[in-house]
């Protein structure tokens, strides 16, 4: 009886040991399932047109691409009708960056990130970019471009970011600064160039051409996803930037840690270019009130590395001339990055990229209130100091 008993129980374990791994070998099935299920965007293009939000999404199930499109009065109307015309839920959790069209205001931009980011659609760390024109455009041409080298928007987005010095704000950093008095939320404006391959002349000049910038008279066509020396204050249209200019904001961005720079060096009668990296910063922004004018205080220190090295200690003829060598490169650099402050101050009276209104109103509401705040007559005080190592 014991010995039966005992078989009996081999078998139920037995039996339950195959139930196990029945379970376990199904398991998989679950998960490819909801994958299947949902269209996994990688970018988003959001664009507002007579009072319709319209999306165009990059999406991706692990081996292939398509664009998808929705329209609705909010964003959320116009992720549903995705939901809808595609039959799969859109999973937003792994986009990597949000284009903004031309044609967005700061309200169409703020409502948009304040859906998007209340739901938890979106991680916070999103970078927020702006086309010159449509984003819906931006977005097919840039998916065209960059499926020939196998990487996506997100990607080549990324790259700009740490080779080119773009400042990529995230989605909870332009929520925080439309919330101020300016909305002064500079976005890096990326532009679609189409050029004649056989002679590289350039044809269209914007993400958002006509016709899509088909080059006239051109068998053979060439196109780039360039990384921008252009901005766009929110709510306002996009305007160029010098190189100058460029530098100059990202030397007062908290994102843009350290960045590349040519500054001309004269030592003994000879000049000559020598590069540096910033290997760290310290900047502030100080706004007030003086004699009913805007007075603004930009200070910025710099830890900059001479990239040059042997060419500056040749310039010493192996002399003991350190202290003098390091002088006289502290003074290029200051003098090449005082002239980039001095450059964004100036695109600062037309446009606020600095954001002056909104830490004036932080530091003075009551004095903001009564005098408007007028930065085409504002003052600068300018405080640039540097250190190689």
């Amino acid at each position: 009886m014991k010995i039966a008993n005992r078989k009996n129980r081999n078998r139920l374990i037995s039996a339950a040991i195959v139930v196990i791994f029945i379970v376990l070998a199904m398991t998989p099935l679950v998960p490819e399932a909801e994958v299947s299920s949902c269209l996994m965007v990688t970018a988003l293009g959001i664009d507002s047109e007579d009072g319709v939000i319209k999306l165009t999404a990059e999406t991706s199930d692990g081996t292939a691409t398509e664009s998808v499109h929705g329209e609705g009065i909010r964003v959320t109307d116009a992720m549903q009708d995705l939901n809808e015309r595609y039959g799969r839920k859109i999973e937003l959790k792994h986009c990597g960056v949000i284009v903004m069209g031309g044609e967005m205001s700061a309200d169409d931009i703020s409502f948009a990130l304040m859906s998007l980011l209340s739901e938890a659609a979106i991680n916070a760390g999103c970078a927020v970019v702006s086309s010159s024109a449509q984003a819906g455009e931006f977005i097919q041409k840039a998916v065209k471009l960059t499926k020939a080298s196998g990487s996506g928007v997100t990607s080549y987005i990324g790259f700009a970011d740490t080779s080119s010095s773009v400042f990529i704000p995230t989605a909870l950093n332009v929520m925080s600064e439309l919330r101020s008095k300016s909305a002064a939320t500079a976005l890096p404006v990326f532009e679609i160039v189409e050029s004649d391959a056989a002679t590289g002349s350039q044809n269209a000049q914007n993400s958002g051409s006509d016709g899509g910038g088909t080059s006239s008279g051109s068998s053979e066509e060439m196109t780039e996803l360039k990384s921008p020396y252009r901005a766009r204050v929110v709510g306002s249209t996009a305007f160029e930037l010098s190189e100058s200019e460029t530098l100059g904001l990202m030397l007062f961005s908290k994102r843009a840690n350290g960045g590349l720079i040519n500054t001309e060096w004269e030592y003994n009668g000879e000049s000559r270019i020598i590069q540096g990296e910033i290997s760290s910063k310290s900047t502030d922004i100080k706004v007030r009130y003086e004699g009913g004018r805007v007075i603004a205080e930009l200070k910025a220190e710099a830890v900059i590395r001479f990239v040059d090295r042997f060419i500056v200690i040749e310039q010493g003829n192996g002399e003991n001339v350190i202290n003098k060598l390091a002088a006289t490169l502290e003074e290029a650099f200051t003098r090449t990055l005082s002239g980039y402050v001095r450059d964004i101050a100036e695109v600062t009276r037309r446009e606020d990229v600095l954001g002056l209104r909104t830490k004036l109103y932080q530091s003075s509401p009551q004095d903001y209130k009564a005098i408007p705040p007028d930065l085409a007559s504002a003052g600068f005080d300018i405080s640039v100091s540097v250190k190689v190592s």
